[in-house]
C-alpha cells in the first residue's frame, strides 16, 4: 500500500463546514467514527471563575485522553504507522469529536452528526437523557460513562471495535462495495499494536502530559514511574518540558513529511502553550472579611505565580490545610488547569505536534504593554522617543520569562507554530525578528475556557481556488465628517488597473448595528475587510467598532450574524494587547464562526491602513497564481499573511534608512528583491536585507542595528495578530490535488 492509498474519504471533502441546527456534521464518510463529549446544559453564571470553563468538562475530563489514544477511522489500525503520523502532520485524519450539551443533542439525530458515533457522558443525569436519545435513532450508538467505574484505555478501544462491529454487520449495505471492503479488512486487523519503546519517563505532570500523550497516539511506550514527579527546582521543570518536546520532535524528524503533504501542508509542529487568568482577576484586591483572607492569599499566589516551580509559605500551607474557602479556590484552579492541559494535549495529538509549556511568568507582561500601548497612542515627540525602549522592555520580559533554553528549542525547530496563550508571544525576540515575523504564528487565546476548547476542536481543512479568494466584501463603517472615510476607497481605485478581472471587490458601508448585521448576513464572499474604528474599551470592558458613532460589541452579535471564513479587521485595537477583557473584536469574529481573523493589536495609521489593504488585494490578484506555479504545492493563508507582514516590514526599513531619491533604481531592486526572498521562505532574510541596506548607505552594519531596531518598535507589521486557524485554509487551483490524487485513486477511495 502507498501512503496516498492510505488516506481516507472523509479528508478530502473541500468547501466550508456542514451545520445541520445545533450540531455539525462532524465527519460524513461511513469508514470515520463521530465522537462526542456530552455535556450539561451549563449556565453562563456557573463558568469557572479564573479561566472561563463549563462545570461539565470536570465530569468529563477522562474521556479526553481516551479520546487520544482511539481511532479516528475504522481502518487506521492497518495502516502504516508512520504514514499514518505523516497523514496526521498534515491535519488528515483528525478526529471527528466535539463537545455538545445534551439540550443541543436532543435536537438533532444521528444522520445530523454521522454513520459511527460514540458518545461519553460523565453524570448520571446525562448518561439517563442520552440513552433516551439513542432509543430514537435509525442505527445504535455507543454510550461510555464512567460511572460507577473509571473506563481504561484497553476497554475503550474494545467497545468501540465491537460498536463499530455490529454496525457494519448490520448496515453495510449502506456502503459501496469497496467502501465495505476496507471497513470489513480494518475491523478484521483492528488490534492496539505494541508501542515503540522510548526512553522517557512517564511524568504525568501538567506541564509533560500533553507530549506524553502525543507520543502515546504516535505509538510509542514510555517509562512508567511509580510515583509522580515533583521538581525541586524551576531548572527541574525546564528540563522535563523540553526533553517531552524533543522526544515529539524525534518522532516527527523520523517519519518525515510525504507527497501528500503538497496539499495536505504541514501542521503547526510547535504549540507554545501557558494557560492563563482573566484579565480582571490579576489586579490586586482586598479580603472582603476576615473570614476571606486565607482564601485571599491563596488566590493572590495564583495572581503573583511566575513559574513551574513554586515554594509555600507556612501562613499559605496552614490556609490550604485549614480553610475551606481556601481549599476551594485551590481546588477551582487546578481543575481548571486539568481541562487546559487536556485540551491543549488532544489537540496537538491529532498533528504529533510538540508542545512547549512556558512559565506563568509571560503573562506578567501585560503592566509593560498597557505603557507601550499608551506611548503608541500618543502623538507627540518625547513619546516616540520612548518607544523602542518600551519595546524592547517588552521583549526582555517576554524572553525572560521564556528562558534560554525555550528560546534555543525553538529556534532549533522553527515554524510554523501555534500559540495556546493570551501573552502577545508574537513580540517574543529570536534572533533579530519578534516570533511572528520570523515564523508563520498563529494564535488562540486560552481565556474564556469554553471558547477555547471549542476552538480546539479539529475540522475539515477548508480548500479555496484563487477565485473563490478573489470576491472580497469591504464594510466600511466610517461616519460621513470622518477624514478617513475615503482612504480605503480612494486606495482601491488607484489599485483597480491591476486588479481588473482578478479581483471583485463590493463595497458596503453602514451607520447602523441594523444595517451591519443585514451586511454581514447578506455576504457570500470568502473574504471580509471591515474598515472603520475600533475601541479597546467601550466603558463596559468589552471592545467594539464604531458603528454610527456608538460602540457595538461583536460579541453580543454573535448568534445574529454570519460571517465569511476569512475576516480581515482594518480598525484599530481590534484584539488591543492591553484589553481590559477577553471581549475583543476579534474573539467576538472567532466566536461568531470565523476560521481566522487578522486582528490589530494596536492602533493603525488611517493611510499605512490603507496602503496595507492595496498590498493585501494586490497580492490576492498576482502573488498567488504564479506562488502555485512556482512552489508546486498548495498554499495557506496562514502563511500568505506572514509573507505580507515581512514585506511591509521590509519596505518600512528600506524606506526609512535609504534616500530613494540617491539610487531609485537601486532602492526599487533591494524592494524586489527582498520581496523574493521572503516569498521563497528564505529565513535570514532580513538580516541579509540589513547587509544590503548597509552596502548601499555606505554605513556599518553596527550602526545601523539600533536605528532598524526602532523602525521595528513603531512597525505596522507587528500591530497585526492571526487569530484562529489560517493553516486550515489551504489555497489550490486543483492542479496540485489533480497531480496527487489521480482518477484511479479517487475511485479507490470513494472520493470525489
Amino acid at each position: 500500500m502507498t501512503d496516498n492509498q492510505g488516506l481516507t474519504g472523509g479528508d478530502m471533502q473541500a468547501g466550508p463546514e456542514l451545520w445541520r441546527g445545533t450540531a455539525r456534521v462532524l465527519n460524513p464518510d461511513p469508514l470515520r467514527i463521530n465522537y462526542l463529549v456530552v455535556h450539561d446544559d451549563d449556565r453562563l453564571e456557573d463558568m469557572s471563575p479564573l479561566q472561563g470553563f463549563g462545570p461539565s468538562w470536570t465530569r468529563t475530563l477522562w474521556a479526553l485522553p481516551l479520546l487520544a489514544r482511539l481511532p479516528a477511522s475504522l481502518i487506521d489500525r492497518i495502516l502504516p504507522l508512520d504514514g499514518l503520523i505523516a497523514m496526521r502532520m498534515g491535519g488528515m485524519n483528525a478526529q471527528a469529536w466535539k463537545p455538545l450539551a445534551i439540550g443541543a443533542l436532543e435536537q438533532v439525530d444521528l444522520d445530523d452528526i454521522g454513520f459511527l458515533l460514540v458518545l461519553f457522558a460523565g453524570t448520571e443525569v446525562v448518561s439517563d437523557r442520552v440513552t433516551q436519545w439513542q432509543a430514537r435513532q435509525p442505527r445504535a450508538t455507543l454510550l461510555i460513562r464512567a460511572d460507577p467505574q473509571p473506563v481504561d484505555f484497553e476497554a475503550a478501544d474494545t467497545s468501540v471495535r465491537d460498536y463499530c462491529h455490529s454496525v457494519i454487520d448490520a448496515h453495510g449495505d449502506r456502503l459501496s462495495p469497496q467502501r465495505r471492503a476496507s471497513a470489513e479488512r480494518g475491523l478484521a486487523g483492528w488490534s492496539s499494536p505494541e508501542p515503540i519503546a522510548i526512553e522517557l519517563p512517564e511524568l504525568g505532570h501538567n506541564a509533560t502530559s500533553p507530549n506524553e500523550l502525543v507520543l502515546q497516539r504516535a505509538g510509542r511506550g514510555l517509562v512508567a514511574r511509580e510515583e509522580g514527579f515533583i521538581g525541586q527546582s524551576e531548572a527541574d521543570y525546564d528540563a522535563a518540558v523540553i526533553a517531552s518536546a524533543e522526544a515529539v520532535m524525534a518522532v516527527r524528524d523520523a517519519v518525515r513529511f510525504r507527497d501528500f503533504n503538497r496539499f495536505y501542508l504541514p501542521r503547526p509542529g510547535l504549540i507554545l502553550s501557558e494557560p492563563a487568568l482573566y484579565r480582571f482577576a490579576y489586579p490586586r484586591t482586598r479580603p472582603g472579611s476576615r473570614e476571606d483572607r486565607a482564601a485571599h492569599r491563596v488566590l493572590r499566589m495564583f495572581q503573583q505565580q511566575r513559574g513551574l516551580f513554586t515554594e509555600i509559605d507556612e501562613t499559605q500551607a496552614d490556609a490550604l490545610l485549614n480553610d475551606p474557602l481556601a481549599q476551594g479556590v485551590v481546588a477551582a484552579r487546578r481543575s481548571e488547569l486539568a481541562i487546559f492541559t487536556g485540551g491543549v494535549a488532544l489537540f496537538a495529538a491529532q498533528t504529533c505536534s510538540a508542545v512547549l509549556r512556558l512559565r506563568p511568568a509571560v503573562n506578567h507582561v501585560f503592566p509593560l504593554l498597557s505603557r507601550y500601548a499608551a506611548n503608541i497612542r500618543a502623538r507627540n515627540v518625547e513619546a516616540r522617543l520612548k518607544t523602542p525602549r518600551l519595546f524592547d522592555d517588552i521583549q526582555r520580559s517576554l524572553a525572560s520569562a521564556l528562558g534560554p533554553d525555550r528560546i534555543a528549542f525553538i529556534e532549533r525547530h522553527g515554524g510554523p507554530i501555534k500559540i495556546i496563550s493570551d501573552a502577545p508571544l508574537e513580540l517574543l525576540p529570536v534572533g533579530d525578528l519578534p516570533l511572528a515575523l520570523r515564523y508563520d504564528v498563529s494564535r488562540v487565546n486560552a481565556t474564556p475556557g469554553n471558547l477555547m476548547m471549542g476552538e480546539l476542536v479539529p475540522r475539515v481543512t477548508l480548500t479555496l481556488a484563487p477565485e473563490a479568494l478573489s470576491r472580497v466584501l469591504v464594510i466600511s463603517a466610517f461616519a460621513d465628517d470622518d477624514p478617513l472615510r475615503n482612504l480605503v476607497a480612494t486606495a482601491i481605485d488607484s489599485a483597480m488597473p491591476m486588479l481588473e478581472g482578478r479581483v471583485a471587490i463590493r463595497q458596503v458601508r453602514v451607520s447602523s448595528e441594523e444595517e451591519l448585521v443585514a451586511a454581514l448576513n447578506a455576504a457570500d464572499e470568502s473574504i471580509l475587510v471591515f474598515d472603520g474604528h475600533g475601541t479597546v474599551d467601550d466603558g463596559d470592558r468589552m471592545g467594539g467598532i464604531i458603528v454610527g458613532g456608538r460602540s457595538v460589541s461583536i460579541w453580543n452579535l454573535r448568534e445574529r450574524i454570519r460571517v465569511p471564513p476569512i475576516v480581515i479587521l482594518s480598525a484599530c485595537d481590534t484584539q488591543g494587547i492591553d484589553a481590559p477583557s477577553h471581549v475583543t473584536i476579534g474573539n467576538g469574529f472567532i466566536a461568531a464562526g470565523a476560521r481566522t481573523v487578522l486582528a490589530t493589536l494596536l492602533p493603525i495609521g488611517g493611510v499605512e491602513a490603507a496602503s496595507f489593504l492595496s498590498r493585501f488585494l494586490y497580492r490576492l490578484a498576482a502573488f498567488l497564481p504564479a506562488a502555485l506555479d512556482a512552489y508546486e504545492r498548495a498554499i495557506s493563508w496562514g502563511e500568505f499573511v506572514s509573507g505580507l507582514l515581512r514585506m511591509v516590514l521590509a519596505t518600512e526599513t528600506i524606506d526609512a534608512l535609504l534616500d530613494p531619491a540617491a539610487d531609485a533604481d537601486a532602492v526599487r531592486e533591494l524592494k524586489t528583491r527582498t520581496n523574493y526572498e521572503i516569498n521563497m521562505g528564505r529565513p535570514d532574510w532580513y538580516g541579509a536585507l540589513l547587509e544590503r541596506i548597509a552596502g548601499l548607505s555606505g554605513k556599518g552594519l553596527a550602526a545601523l542595528r539600533p536605528r532598524a531596531a526602532r523602525i521595528l518598535s513603531r512597525s505596522e507589521a507587528i500591530r497585526y495578530v492571526q487569530l484562529g486557524f489560517p493553516e486550515e485554509i489551504v489555497i489550490d487551483d486543483g492542479t496540485v490535488f489533480g497531480r496527487l490524487f489521480p482518477p484511479d485513486i479517487r475511485e479507490q477511495l470513494g472520493i470525489s
